[in-house]
């Protein structure tokens, strides 16, 4: 599952988010999580500091501030926020805003960069052409990175199967990925044996 790191400790809004398929958790001050998706974080009236201070620290994903007595969702989208409530928001409200904002958002690793909504793929700015199946597949490592996925999970979730064909389509797939990956830079698609296929950077 995918991550919205924050720092706030919400239960009803954690349990929101889990419902759509995300996870809400501590923030790191030193880095952030290869699964982040997401930064959900506390703005009351300054707003400017707290989106320059997470800029700054690099994060180009979605951004949503959630502001306390003083705060005014104008301030937080005008400090260029990408999405703004305010604390007292009903948590359904946040959850379905922040996983908008995760669906339609560029994910990048390293210099690859996957576009969901265009369903391109590029690494280090060269197009990686990719089929619609390799698109998907490497879509769904992306959102899992630095995860192990086996084959069994990869076939229900990309190609829709609920049962083992008894293929190597699998394999083929992932082979003709690692080429075109490859031919971009170094590996970043990896076989651990018994676990599955993992992405990184």
């Amino acid at each position: 599952m995918q991550r919205v790191a924050s720092d706030i400790d919400s239960g009803p809004i954690a349990a929101a988010l889990q419902a759509r398929g995300l996870i809400l958790a501590p923030i790191a001050e030193d880095r952030l999580c290869p699964t982040t998706a997401a930064l959900l974080l506390s703005a009351t009236d300054d707003a400017p500091r707290v989106v320059g201070r997470t800029r700054g620290r690099g994060w180009r994903g979605p951004l949503m501030l959630l502001g306390g007595e003083g705060a005014t969702v104008t301030a937080a989208l005008d400090a260029g926020a990408d999405d703004a409530a305010l604390v007292d928001a009903p948590p359904h409200e946040i959850a379905a805003r922040l996983a908008a904002r995760v669906r339609g958002a560029p994910i990048q690793l390293g210099g690859l960069v996957l576009d969901p909504l265009r369903r391109s793929a590029s690494r280090d700015g060269r197009d990686l052409g990719l089929l619609p199946r390799e698109f998907a597949l490497l879509l769904y490592l992306a959102e899992r990175r630095g995860i192990a996925v086996p084959r069994a999970t990869l076939l229900r979730n990309v190609w829709g199967l609920r049962f083992d064909p008894g293929t190597n389509v699998v394999a083929v797939h992932v082979s003709r990925l690692r080429a075109r990956l490859d031919a971009a830079g170094p590996a970043m698609l990896h076989t651990d044996r018994g676990r599955g296929y993992r992405l990184s950077a």
